[in-house]
């Protein structure tokens, strides 16, 4: 039942951050699942998060194995980082990178992930 796909199937918490960060500030965006709201799911903690996948693959590989109803939707990084990761904080909801159905998410944090994908994007544009 676990993702097939490269980046979620990465064990190493790090790497699959990393990846994630990488993803993200090529496209300029992540990818949630959306219907009628953003899906929300309990952690081992019970801390509620929201799950972000770098491309809809990811995304759409998570959803058939955990069967949630839920359909891949794309979000800007100006949506997420402006709108969605604001939203969460206010309401105790923090943002779950790449889960896997094994490892579960990588949970950074809301100011740690809006420093991380802004030191991503630049390194992103320097590169181009």
């Amino acid at each position: 039942m676990a993702t097939v796909t490269n980046i979620t199937a990465t064990t190493d918490p790090n790497n699959r951050y990393a990846d994630f960060l990488s993803a993200v500030a090529t496209v300029e965006g992540v990818w949630g699942l959306y219907r009628n709201g953003w899906l929300l799911c309990p952690g081992d903690d019970g801390q509620k998060f929201c799950p972000f996948f770098p491309s809809r693959d990811d995304a759409a590989h998570w959803e058939d194995a955990a069967n949630t109803g839920y359909v891949p939707t794309a979000i800007t990084l100006v949506e997420l980082m402006e709108s969605l990761l604001p939203d969460l904080a206010k309401n105790d909801i923090v943002a779950g990178i790449s889960p896997t159905l094994d490892a579960g998410p990588i949970v950074p944090g809301h100011d740690q992930l809006h420093h991380d994908l802004i030191t991503a994007f630049k390194a992103a544009i320097t590169e181009t």
